[in-house]
């Protein structure tokens, strides 16, 4: 029996954002008029498995907060320190990406957020960090900021300490133009 090479999940990402399309296995749900829209597995997913990219224009911060946003625009805004500079991902406009519709959850995530550098520009990209079920909600922790749905939750206290954790990966150097991994300073990066 010859087994198939497992891609890694950052030549995944990588392979995705390059396509700029989703991956098959989600499925984009309405949940209810608090939480709006949300993105379901169709298939079980494996921990540190890349999910979907937060796709979007990428401005600095400058520029986002030069923009006038609606109060539900705004939470398709997502900043970034990248290159010692805050970056923005603004993904208000509707494109048809289920990256950009996955819901918050700051007690249990079963995503990260983290850099990964295509083209000598940031895209952010979700991984698994547990295994997720056919069924199951995608999510992640938007951070600490004050969230309008959050203050309907009561006895939440967000995280003591946000740490950021950096995980190297091997570059392929077939791969031009792309490197998402360098061992002075990682390519892929946690949030």
């Amino acid at each position: 029996m010859l087994k198939r090479k497992r891609i890694q999940p950052a030549e995944d990402a990588i392979s995705w954002v390059l396509s700029s399309r989703d991956k098959p296995c989600f499925i984009e749900k309405y949940i209810d008029s608090n939480k709006g829209r949300g993105v379901f597995a169709t298939q079980p997913i494996e921990p540190g498995a890349f999910v979907l990219e937060y796709r979007g224009e990428l401005l600095s911060v400058e520029d986002c907060r030069s923009r006038h946003y609606s109060e539900k625009q705004s939470t398709f805004l997502f900043e970034f320190l990248w290159q010692n500079r805050l970056w923005c991902i603004d993904a208000s406009k509707e494109d048809g990406s289920l990256g950009r519709l996955v819901n918050d959850n700051q007690k249990s995530p079963n995503c990260t957020i983290k850099k990964v550098i295509v083209h000598d520009k940031p895209r952010l990209c979700l991984f698994a960090v547990k295994l997720i079920e056919a069924g199951t909600e995608i999510n992640y922790n938007y951070g600490n900021s004050k969230w309008p749905w959050r203050e309907k939750m009561t006895n939440w206290q967000p995280p003591a300490v946000a740490v950021e954790e950096t995980q190297i990966i091997q570059a392929d150097p077939s791969s031009p133009g792309v490197s998402y991994t360098d061992s002075a300073n990682s390519q892929v990066k946690e949030l």
